[in-house]
């Protein structure tokens, strides 16, 4: 197995590994330490979707801590957490590091061909949904009422959420959160690349 393609969690108050995930063309696989089930293997074509984000801990009047998460949804809706919580401060850089390292570890190995297939959709101008947004010929929509043609479209984002707005009327909008919308990072890229080829078009 290649280093580059594992990533070893050590535990909160040791540098033992406690986690450690193998990202190989047949799937992932996740080795956990002191668990009763202490392999988990997700195969490529069974992982579906993902979303991911940041929860506080809180005390009385304080926040005392962290929780990095992914979420990993296969094809049967069944989904696999990745947690690495931070108290305190303890491994709170650490932990963020290595979180982002696994999301970008899952765009490349196994998301970004998920990307590149609705792109092809999109440029066949195939009918399909992708979290929550239906593409079709024209342009796309979220219910009757919010119908966007291809260029009014216009994306913003931001750390935890994008927007979706026609960039004529911006009450006109929708808003997709990487935690709680499954494959909503797909989305945000997918349209953000079609406003810009589409932007190249009319120049």
């Amino acid at each position: 197995m290649n280093a580059e393609n594992t990533i070893e969690i050590p535990g909160l108050l040791s540098n033992k590994a406690s986690k450690k995930l193998c990202f190989e063309v047949e799937g992932l696989t996740i080795e956990k330490q002191r668990s009763f089930v202490s392999t988990v293997f997700l195969p490529t074509q069974n992982i579906a979707a993902f979303r991911y984000g940041i929860t506080w801990t809180r005390g009385y009047n304080f926040v005392f801590g962290r929780q990095y998460f992914i979420e990993i949804q296969n094809d049967e809706q069944k989904i696999t957490r990745i947690k690495l919580g931070s108290y305190y401060g303890i491994r709170k850089h650490l932990y963020g590091k290595l979180w982002a390292d696994i999301i970008q570890q899952l765009w490349k190995n196994y998301f970004i061909n998920m990307f590149s297939y609705y792109h092809e959709l999109y440029t066949i101008h195939q009918t399909f949904e992708l979290c929550g947004i239906r593409f079709h010929c024209d342009g796309i929509g979220w219910d009757r009422q919010h119908i966007l043609q291809w260029d009014e479209i216009a994306v913003s984002s931001y750390q935890t959420y994008f927007m979706i707005y026609n960039c004529q009327n911006k009450k006109q909008c929708v808003s997709k959160s990487f935690a709680n919308d499954w494959n909503a990072v797909i989305l945000q890229v997918l349209l953000k690349e079609i406003v810009e080829e589409r932007s190249v078009i009319r120049s």
